[in-house]
This record gives C-alpha cells, sequence and structure tokens, in this order.
C-alpha cells in the first residue's frame, strides 16, 4: 500500500506538527480536532510551523506556502478519515480517549492503517476497539515531531508485521528514523530511558548533591552532547578503548556496580523531591528571562543548529 492521504486527529502540540510534517513532505492532509478553538487555530500553527523551517533554511519558502494547500480542516472524524490511507491520532493520553477515536475511525475507513502518538500507552488495549486490530499500531513521534526524528514503531498483539513495514517505510519518507519496539512496556524505548534518568536527576536533587542548574548542566554539557551523536552502547564501546565494549565491561564496569549500589530505586516520584525539584526549576536563570513561548523558540533554534551536524 502507498499512502498518499493521511488524516490527522488532535492538532495540539503534537498533532498540529505532524500536521505540518505531512504537508511539507507532499502529503494530502485532513485535520480534525474535538476542540472547536484548536480547529480554529490550526491553520495559523500550521502556517507558523512551516514558515520556521523555512526561515531556519530547512525547507524552501515556496514548499511552506504551498504545503499549506496540502491541509484541509474537517468537521468530523468521519470527514476527517474518509480517504485517508494512514491516520496519526493525536489525543489525550487516555485508553477511553483513544479507544473511542479509533472505534470511529474504524468505522469509517476499513483499509486505513491508524497509528497513535501516545508515548506510553500500549496499543494491544487499544486495538481491542477496533474490528481490524490488525492495522493499529503505536508510532510516538517525539516533541517536537516537526523536527525531531525519532518515531517509535510499536504493535500490538494483533498488529500484523505487514502494518508495521508499511508504516515504516512511511516514516522513512517522512526522514524520520523509526524504531521498532519488538516486546510491548509502558514508555517503549526513549521514555523508559528518559524515566530512568529522570529518577536519578531528582534523586542527586533531593539528596543535596547537586542543584537542579549543575545537574541539568551536567547532562547536557556532558554526556548529552555524546547522545546527540551516538547512544549508550556505542559511548560506553568507544569509552573501552582498543578493547572496546568488552573491555568496559571487564575492566571498568565495576565503577557502575558501585554507583547503582547507590542509588534510589523509587517507584513513586516522594512529594518532598518534587517540590526540591519545582524550586529549583523556578531559579533557573532562563526560567526567569523567559517565557514560555520565548523558551520553546530557544529550544527549537537549538534542535535545527543540532540536526544540521547530525545530516
Amino acid at each position: 500500500m502507498k499512502v498518499k492521504n493521511v488524516a490527522c486527529i488532535g492538532v495540539g502540540t503534537i498533532g498540529h506538527s505532524w500536521a505540518t510534517l505531512f504537508a511539507i513532505k507532499g502529503y494530502n492532509v485532513a485535520v480534525y480536532d474535538m476542540s472547536p478553538e484548536l480547529i480554529k487555530s490550526a491553520m495559523e500553527r500550521i502556517r507558523s510551523s512551516a514558515e520556521f523551517l523555512a526561515d531556519k533554511g530547512l525547507i524552501a519558502k515556496n514548499d511552506a506556502a504551498s504545503a499549506l494547500d496540502r491541509i484541509t480542516l474537517t468537521e468530523s472524524i468521519a470527514e476527517c478519515v474518509s480517504d485517508a490511507d494512514y491516520v496519526q491520532e493525536s489525543a489525550f493520553e487516555s485508553y477511553d480517549v483513544k479507544k473511542k477515536i479509533f472505534s470511529e475511525v474504524d468505522k469509517e475507513n476499513d483499509s486505513a492503517i491508524i497509528g497513535t502518538s501516545s508515548s506510553g500507552l500500549l496499543m494491544t488495549e487499544i486495538q481491542k476497539a477496533a474490528s481490524k486490530p490488525e492495522r493499529c499500531l503505536v508510532a510516538h513521534p517525539w516533541n517536537p515531531p516537526l523536527l525531531l526524528k525519532l518515531v517509535e514503531l510499536v504493535p500490538g498483539e494483533k498488529t500484523s508485521e505487514e502494518t508495521v513495514e508499511i508504516t515504516y517505510q512511511f516514516m522513512e519518507t517522512l526522514d524520520k528514523i523509526p524504531v521498532k519496539v519488538k516486546k510491548e512496556v509502558p514508555g517503549f524505548i526513549g521514555n523508559r530511558l528518559q524515566a530512568a534518568l529522570w529518577r536519578e536527576a531528582l534523586n542527586l536533587v533531593n539528596s543535596g548533591v547537586a542543584s537542579v542548574e549543575d545537574v541539568d548542566r551536567a547532562c547536557w554539557a556532558g554526556p548529552g552532547a555524546r547522545w546527540g551523536i551516538m547512544g549508550p552502547f556505542l559511548t560506553l564501546h568507544l569509552g573501552g578503548g582498543p578493547g572496546g565494549l568488552k573491555y568496559h565491561i571487564d575492566t571498568i564496569q565495576h565503577g557502575f556496580n558501585e554507583y547503582w549500589k547507590t542509588m534510589d530505586d523509587w517507584k513513586q516520584i516522594p512529594y518532598h523531591a518534587s517540590l526540591k525539584a519545582i524550586k529549583g526549576v523556578e531559579q533557573l536563570p532562563i526560567i526567569k528571562e523567559k517565557n514560555l513561548e520565548e523558551l520553546v523558540k530557544w529550544r527549537d533554534n537549538k534542535l535545527v543548529r543540532l540536526l544540521k551536524i547530525q545530516e
């Protein structure tokens, strides 16, 4: 199956970014949201995102303009998905909400692949709402989908291999870097890694080892700089010198063993620790200098520069 027409259900932060990406890559995109306010502002937000890419030299200005001609605002799920070959749902992170949408899409379109942007919900549960669960899967982007390339493809128990392969190839046409999650786990790959780092970051602040500001600095100025071009396995392989990862495990790993012994293994965030984190974030100089909109622009400008290096 070749994807030509795409439907986006939900045009909030994630959904409108998806819609922009699909459109600038040449796909016809129908969008729908249950919120009248989001639908009303959708085209302006999509226009702003496309113009941002053009301003940064990632796409041509005429491509940004023509992308808007491929966007259609719709008034119902039925209208949105009627001609879709692929549906990207980006609604609220709730089994009830997503199952309701999947059920409606399933009734209105009997052939499209249905993907959800869920960051951690399991497709095996969501696809119970569809009469053809084999065409349903998680296609989890990283925010903002317009810029970050990772998308995690997570099949449910009844998802077909064909659905995964078609979606994989489709994501590659968007210049995404898709990864396949072979076994369902809450949070998939990226968010589980992020959650593990966040737990120890919070523990370091709570234990008085370092401030919020210095923990953040230690991430982006140290290992985070390497993570922009390689993951933890290759990082440690290079850290092992000529002997690679085997040498690292055989001779250096004892240090990690000692670290792990002193790390907390919280199963939920202690309230007192969360208060310290919140207070620490509120004291960050950049938080005092910029409002949320300015922070997002700052982040995206930095991401553009990093993405150009990664190419």
